[in-house]
């Protein structure tokens, strides 16, 4: 298997992960556009061997600032 293959390998199963982590928290299409923004942002760009690392690294961290952005302007109202 080349390196390029294994890299593709490697962000679909981080895909599945990533949406297991983040599917309870935020909408499988939010998650999935993410990733595939992700995706774009660093192909060509990072080493293949790298890629899967740094994929994962990367769509965390979006995921992680929209839950926090979600959570910081969620309101709640007391009786």
């Amino acid at each position: 298997m080349t390196a390029q293959g294994s890299a593709t390998d490697e962000i679909g199963e981080i895909g599945v992960w990533v949406m297991g982590e983040f599917g309870g928290r935020l909408p499988a299409s939010v998650i999935s556009r993410v990733l595939n923004a992700s995706r774009r942002d660093l192909e060509g760009r990072i080493d293949a061997e790298e890629l899967a690392e740094m994929f994962h690294a990367l769509c965390r961290f979006r995921l992680q600032r929209l839950v926090a952005a979600d959570e910081r302007t969620k309101i709640t109202i007391r009786r």
